[in-house]
């Protein structure tokens, strides 16, 4: 259930909320050199696909004149950050217009807000969410290196396989193929066991690339192959992959076993988060 533990924030009767436009990045810019770590996942999408495209929307809320948040249309998430909640009344408003969205993942205390302020969805779930980044030098064992590898066009089958049975991770062949062309894609392939043929066990790859940062996802290992470092091998190679040209390896997670093993790579808390899970009343989808 959804947990209702934090406090309601301040909120910003009067935050305005509209799309954001070219015009606006400047306006962009100065609320991530306020917040670094808190927009970085918003900037990241914004350097990759833009403030409106056919991959991510982008709304601002402006309180005074100037931006206080942004909230990201990306699938069927949003993802929603500011400082201190201010902006929820004005995100849920936003939230509840929109259709099929599945959840909102954010800083906890917008999160919190909109849990609290929604009205046509139903928050169905919460889950606490870490933000790390990787600030010291990524240097992968000799046992990792020897594990692990990065993957090419050729492991398009495999992997598609792979994330067929990965639940909430599942990938598409076209969201496979997109990856793999951008070569941060590393894997540990298990050869052939007896009457099972080869497979691909673990994997870890990039949900987005900024000018500089990687946002590091699809972090996900067979459950009959778990316990034997593979998880580990393949974010410690993407996380040095990352590092060589320049750019901070940095996630969320919110199993706390996940955790764990990227706190030993050398991980470090960044910011909390939060996600919230929606759905819609039966009735409103019936109608829709």
């Amino acid at each position: 259930m959804p947990n209702l533990a934090y406090p309601r924030p301040t909120d910003r009767e009067g935050a305005a909320v509209r799309p954001l436009c070219d015009s606006d990045a400047p306006a962009f810019q100065e609320l991530c050199r306020r917040m670094p770590m808190r927009t970085l996942t918003a900037r990241l999408n914004i350097d990759a696909f833009g403030f409106r495209g056919p991959i991510v929307r982008a709304w601002g809320a402006f309180d005074q004149g100037q931006l206080a948040g942004v909230l990201l249309r990306y699938g069927n998430t949003a993802v929603a950050v500011d400082a201190d909640g201010s902006c929820a009344r004005a995100f849920s408003r936003l939230i509840d217009s929109e259709g099929n969205l599945a959840g909102v993942r954010g800083s906890v205390e917008v999160v919190a807000g909109i849990q609290a302020m929604l009205r046509r969805y139903t928050p169905s779930d919460w889950e606490d969410s870490y933000f790390l980044t990787l600030r010291s030098p990524a240097q992968p064992s000799i046992d990792q290196l020897s594990m692990a590898r990065r993957a090419t066009s050729a492991d398009i089958a495999m992997l598609t396989e792979f994330y067929s049975g990965a639940g909430t991770m599942y990938r598409s062949r076209s969201n496979v193929a997109e990856k793999l062309a951008s070569r941060r894609v590393f894997v540990v392939e298990e050869p052939p066991l007896g009457s099972r043929p080869g497979r691909i066990a673990s994997c870890a790859l990039l949900n987005v690339e900024g000018r500089d940062a990687g946002l590091i996802g699809g972090v996900y290992t067979l459950p009959s192959a778990r316990g034997k470092g593979y998880a580990a091998a393949c974010t410690a190679l993407l996380a040095a992959d990352l590092q060589r040209d320049g750019k901070s390896p940095c996630l969320f997670y919110e199993n706390p076993i996940a955790g764990k093993v990227y706190r030993r790579l050398g991980f470090v808390d960044a910011s909390r988060w939060a996600v919230l899970y929606l759905s819609l009343p039966s009735e409103t989808r019936k109608a829709r």
